[in-house]
């Protein structure tokens, strides 16, 4: 079963282009990927970051050029994680025993690493890239952190008309501990107009308890 895509739509402050500058310089600048300039533009200028129209959505990326089907705008990345790191980084929380005691606290200092930087832990940007062909395990890529991650992480979710599809795989080239790489493309479903935003469906796991999966 599939996972819900990391960019399950957070709560993010919306943003207008001549905010995303003086961002950059305030306690919150991991809220911008650094591959997103001070315009708001990414992906060699083909699309723009911006604040939507729905404040709820937060921010999205949107065509700054009319763009056709079929092209690669961009490569979803992250933190390798198998589902058992994930389990431990965004579980319940409940401790029963010394090593949930334990583990317990690792993630509470985690988390306030991250919580100084301004960084959420909510675990709503998980992406299941699939299964590594050379372990057997199921890699996901949580693109939560902004400081390791892109600007794909502010594609938002639509299924009345996405404009974008991901391809999922894991590569079968070695990465940290002998794990596969994962890959997920975006790649243009149709034409898509100036101005407007790219989106993708998050697929059936949209609204699962992705917890209530167990490793392999």
């Amino acid at each position: 079963q599939a996972f819900a895509s990391a960019m399950l739509t957070t709560i993010r402050r919306p943003l207008t282009y001549a905010a995303t500058a003086a961002l950059r310089d305030s306690p919150m600048r991991p809220a911008l990927t650094s591959d997103v300039d001070s315009a708001g533009r990414c992906a060699s200028g083909r699309v723009r970051i911006a604040a939507c129209i729905a404040e709820s959505k937060g921010l999205g990326a949107f065509a700054v050029m009319p763009l056709s089907p079929g092209m690669v705008l961009g490569y979803y990345t992250g933190e390798v994680l198998t589902l058992a790191e994930m389990i431990l980084r965004y579980g319940s929380g409940d401790v029963d025993s010394p090593f949930e005691y334990e583990a317990a606290n690792q993630r509470a200092a985690w988390e306030a690493e991250r919580s100084a930087r301004g960084v959420s832990s909510s675990g709503t940007y998980l992406f299941n890239a699939g299964r590594c062909p050379l372990s057997g395990r199921t890699l996901l890529v949580d693109g939560e952190d902004p400081s390791l991650s892109n600007w794909t992480r502010y594609i938002n979710h639509s299924t009345r008309r996405p404009s974008l599809s991901a391809r999922s795989e894991v590569l079968a080239e070695e990465g940290r501990d002998g794990l596969g790489t994962p890959r997920v493309t975006f790649v243009t479903l149709r034409e898509i107009a100036e101005g407007e935003e790219l989106t993708f469906d998050y697929g059936d796991g949209f609204d699962v308890d992705v917890l209530s999966f167990v490793d392999e």
